[in-house]
């Protein structure tokens, strides 16, 4: 027994701990990886956003290049126009260039080309010929387009260009280029701190490296293979793993819609779970000495445990074997001699059940005659109602022989209401089932009042999906006749039900042009049917003796639940309206739960 004891501590609580703790570690794991991959995402767009302010500036900052009369003024010029082209050159340096790369000394140089061959440059280094018909033909990818990396005096220039339309033609009648130097943006993205081992890298529009920190030599490069291939099976801007060197890096990427750059962050995960895997290492020491210790504290208990159990052991074969007049021996311990006093107690327990075992046979046909006996009561039941559909329907069949229509009528409308009736008012039915007994109902009382007009306002196609308990809404009726008119010595002549959705509920409401009831009456009875639970059996306050609206409220309640009910909307000399309040979708509180 004590290997067992020993066995079943190591399989259900050793074994489980260590699972337990490798499976925290590996979702802690994969939970800090997923946060880092969201974190890095939001890193890269905010560096991406920061990027495109950046050159959304720099382009302001040129609006008053292309608006400048000047500026106009030169691109109208023809190449045979020296004098002219020397006057406005110098005017466009002075005024408006130098102004400009006095405000950004990133920029490195500013040329204005014309369509007609012409160009004007702050910068004595001025790109060939070839460069500006290059520059042309790359307009049409839009107004402002970012070019990529030159190098120029061994710096490495971003180019920008931005065209010059012509108002009048529309067409393309220059290109201002300028060349910054990416101090600035490096600036920017030095700024952003991925970890002691991340990095972040910028892609242009070609893919070609235009940022790597610490490795300058790889500007103007290809993107790596393995970021081309990993990126080719993921949605835009996913982010994915990449293993380098034994350590495996989270990739996020952002590419700008307007810049057509990438930005790219690379983070080691191992820098995020490098304090769970010492925990775990430590956690791990912790159990197994606590397991050791355990084991001799329960191999020692264990010995005196089994010997007392042995005891019982022994006690229990000869109780099994019929002989209940023995006793377990008296112990001081509490574990141990609260077991030897329940074994006692058992066995005393069982003397007493063998002489209750003959009063509980005969109990057990005491029970099967009263059983017989329901069935009976059931079967009896069952022939009256049927006794009485017979005989209503003899009278319908004598009515129409006679010729007295309204007899037969209100011989099958009884018949109908009888047999709608007679089924468990707690069930659930279809709300049109409902409407079509109270037709029936009414077509009754039509009989008895002539005077009486009845209206029906229901969208029959939204009716037939909603829900409602049988036998709710007669009682009402029944209200109104009796209290709104009867008891008011008033003839029924109106009664109108309708039906409509409001605030995600189907709401019923029935009017009558009774006397109504008191304001006090009716405040009492709101109150009743917005308590959350049916406690109304033991209430004494003049509205629970209502016995048809409180057990209509109670049954709507129990089956759909808190706030479904009945409300009292009006209430005066003119008229009542009730309302009842049924949940849209079908089903019983317990179904949807």
């Amino acid at each position: 027994m004590r290997k067992k004891l020993i066995a079943l501590f190591i399989i259900f609580l050793l074994l489980p701990s260590l699972i337990l703790s490798k499976i925290w570690f590996d979702r802690t794991s994969d939970t800090i990886v997923d946060v880092s991959k969201v974190f890095n995402e939001q890193l890269v767009r905010q560096l991406n956003n920061q990027i495109n302010d950046y050159f959304q500036d720099l382009e302001r900052s040129t609006m008053p290049l292309i608006a400048h009369p000047l500026v106009k003024e030169f691109m109208l010029l023809q190449p045979d126009q020296a004098y002219k082209q020397f006057i406005l050159t110098r005017d466009i340096q002075n005024e408006l260039l130098q102004q400009i790369v006095f405000g950004r000394p990133e920029v490195y140089s500013l040329t204005i080309y014309s369509a007609n061959g012409l160009q004007i440059s702050n910068h004595v280094a001025l790109p060939s010929q070839d460069d500006y018909e290059s520059y042309l033909r790359n307009t049409n990818l839009g107004n402002y387009n970012v070019m990529g990396i030159r190098w120029m005096n061994n710096t490495p220039l971003l180019t920008i260009t931005r065209k010059f339309t012509d108002t009048t033609l529309y067409q393309t009648s220059g290109v201002l280029v300028f060349n910054i130097r990416l101090n600035e943006i490096w600036n920017k993205v030095n700024n952003i701190q991925t970890g002691m081992k991340g990095k972040l890298w910028i892609l242009d529009a070609n893919h070609r490296v235009i940022y790597d920190a610490g490795h300058y030599d790889k500007l103007g490069s290809n993107m790596p293979d393995w970021f081309s291939q990993g990126i080719q099976a993921l949605k835009p801007d996913e982010p994915f793993l990449h293993d380098e060197k034994g350590v495996t890096n989270i990739v996020n990427y952002n590419t700008s819609e307007s810049t057509r750059w990438t930005i790219v962050s690379e983070f080691p995960i191992h820098e995020f779970s490098k304090g769970l895997i010492v925990l775990r290492d430590h956690s791990i020491w912790i159990l197994l000495m606590i397991t050791f210790v355990a084991c001799i504290i329960i191999g020692g208990y264990a010995f005196y445990l089994t010997n007392s159990l042995s005891i019982l052991e022994r006690l229990m074969r000869k109780a099994q074997d019929g002989d209940l007049l023995l006793a377990a021996p008296h112990r001081r311990e509490k574990e141990i001699g609260s077991l030897f006093v329940g074994f006692n107690q058992m066995i005393g327990e069982l003397r007493r059940l063998i002489l209750e075992v003959h009063a509980g046979q005969l109990r057990e046909k005491d029970l099967l005659l009263r059983q017989k006996e329901s069935v009976l009561r059931a079967l009896q039941s069952q022939i009256n109602p049927h006794f009485l559909y017979n005989t209503l329907e003899i009278i319908n069949s004598h009515a129409i022989l006679q010729g007295v229509m309204p007899v037969s009528r209100m011989a099958t409308a009884l018949a109908d209401m009888f047999r709608y009736c007679m089924k468990d008012s707690m069930q659930v039915v279809n709300l049109t089932e409902e409407l079509e007994h109270i037709r029936t109902y009414l077509e009754i009382q039509k009989e008895r009042f002539p005077e009486l007009t009845c209206e029906f306002l229901f969208d029959m196609t939204a009716a037939s999906s909603i829900s409602i308990c049988r036998l709710s809404i007669q009682p009402l009726i029944e209200n109104c006749f009796i209290h709104a008119y009867e008891n008011q010595m008033l003839p029924p002549d109106f009664i109108r039900l309708t039906g409509d959705i409001q605030n995600g509920k189907y709401v019923i409401r029935i009017t009558d042009h009774g006397g109504g009831m008191p304001d006090d009456v009716r405040g009492r009875f709101n109150s009743a049917f917005k308590e959350p639970y049916n406690d109304h059996d033991n209430r004494n306050d003049g509205v629970h003796s209502h016995i048809g609206l409180m057990n209509v409220h109670s049954r709507l309640r129990l089956t759909f639940g808190y706030p479904y009910g009945l409300h009292i909307a009006k209430s005066n000399p003119t008229g009542t309206i009730v309302e009842v309040v049924i949940p849209l979708e079908q089903g019983r509180k317990d179904e949807s739960a």
